[in-house]
């Protein structure tokens, strides 16, 4: 068992270390045991994942010394295992990553998006000052939809730019901090000057 010392910030020196984030799922368990120590079973809730998955991505992070155990609970068989992340974020140098983890993640949100695309349409109009709209929206309105996607075009001042980005912020960790759900939810804000 190591100490509970946890760094506030772990700088990744290795390709080995690299390597184990460069799983979603495996980056994902990593910081839910940053911020506390849990168990497989803690894990399971929060992902959905099997417990045999879940077992093999955390030994992936514990060999590349980026999880710890961080205490044992005694029970009857053997005892629960908890665990918590070496450092409160990670920092991975250019030379260690290929692929940014965004668009691994922008191609798991397109996944999960095609998924749910049965029974929709996409409702194109326009705002009030005459900017392009696009709305995936569902044709049947007896059910609230599962995922949703929006489009839209604005002009916008560097300081509304900067006011947008820091809504979006502040509105993804005012849900990222809440608590109580059943549903594990992926999204994505982006905005960038068009050509």
């Amino acid at each position: 068992m190591q100490s509970d010392a946890q760094s506030s910030e772990k700088r990744i020196t290795d390709r080995a270390q690299a390597a184990a984030l460069e799983s979603p799922l495996r980056a994902r368990l990593l910081m839910a045991c940053a911020t506390q120590e849990r168990s497989l079973t803690d894990l399971h809730r929060l992902t959905g994942q099997t417990l045999p998955k879940l077992h093999y991505h955390v030994t992936r992070l514990l060999d590349a010394g980026l999880l710890r155990v961080s205490r044992e609970q005694a029970r009857g068989g053997r005892p629960i295992r908890l665990f918590r992340a070496v450092a409160a974020s990670f920092l991975v140098p250019q030379e260690f990553f290929g692929e940014l983890p965004g668009e691994a993640m922008a191609a798991e949100l397109r996944n999960l998006l095609q998924k749910s695309r049965r029974d929709v349409s996409l409702r194109y109009g326009s705002d009030p000052r005459g900017n392009l709209k696009v709305t995936l929206v569902r044709d049947d309105t007896g059910h609230s939809p599962r995922a949703i996607e929006l489009w839209q075009t604005f002009r916008l001042s560097r300081q509304q730019r900067d006011a947008l980005a820091n809504e979006l912020r502040e509105l993804f960790e005012r849900y990222a901090k809440a608590d109580g759900g059943s549903e594990t939810i992926l999204a994505h804000a982006a905005f960038a000057p068009r050509l």
